[in-house]
């Protein structure tokens, strides 16, 4: 571990995540507040370099690492429809709410709709078209401190569960450059 100016520098990220979920009014209790910070980075998988986690925090307290770019292709906003691939689980069981992403369609919606988790919608709006995020999710984005009872296919979800996802934003129909095969100056059969 680096030591002076150079090694605060390079814990910065990390202190600053550390700061603003101390300092979310009200996003979550102190006690999973405290688990977050603690299992957030290392529960998704997420590099260490020099011991901090190499990731991004959202305002929200979301935080995420982009594990593979796409080639550009469109980025969204509110309002645009949206393909997306996911996997959820929740941390502390291991147990998997939705997995979509060997799906070769991917699921459809219309961003800020309401349709999916509000920490789906908001990193959405970070990504570009063949984007990966992986994604330690606070209980305030994914289902709150009620948390989710079980129905026929889905499992109960405790309350202030911290979600791991796993994204894919697969297109941005409209916003994405599509590819003409053209022979010979005239379009394929």
């Amino acid at each position: 571990m680096l030591y002076g100016p150079v090694g605060l520098l390079l814990r910065l990220p990390l202190l600053l995540a550390t700061v603003a979920a101390y300092t979310l009014p009200g996003a979550m209790s102190p006690h999973t507040r405290r688990e977050f910070l603690a299992t957030g980075a290392a529960a998704v998988g997420w590099a260490a370099t020099g011991g901090v986690a190499v990731a991004e925090t959202l305002p929200s307290g979301l935080e995420y690492e982009v594990v593979k770019k796409g080639k550009g292709g469109g980025t969204p906003v509110v309002g645009d429809l949206i393909s997306i691939r996911f996997k959820l689980v929740v941390k502390s069981s291991g147990t998997v709410i939705d997995d979509i992403l060997s799906n070769p369609d991917g699921y459809y919606y219309r961003v800020g709709s309401g349709q999916v988790l509000p920490a789906v919608d908001q990193l959405v709006l970070k990504m570009s078209s063949g984007d990966v995020v992986e994604a330690a999710v606070p209980p305030a984005l994914g289902f709150g401190p009620k948390g989710r009872s079980s129905s026929p296919g889905k499992p109960r979800i405790a309350g202030d569960a911290i979600l791991g996802c796993t994204l894919e934003l697969v297109s941005v129909p409209g916003k994405d450059e599509e590819v003409l095969e053209v022979t010979g100056g005239d379009l394929a059969p």
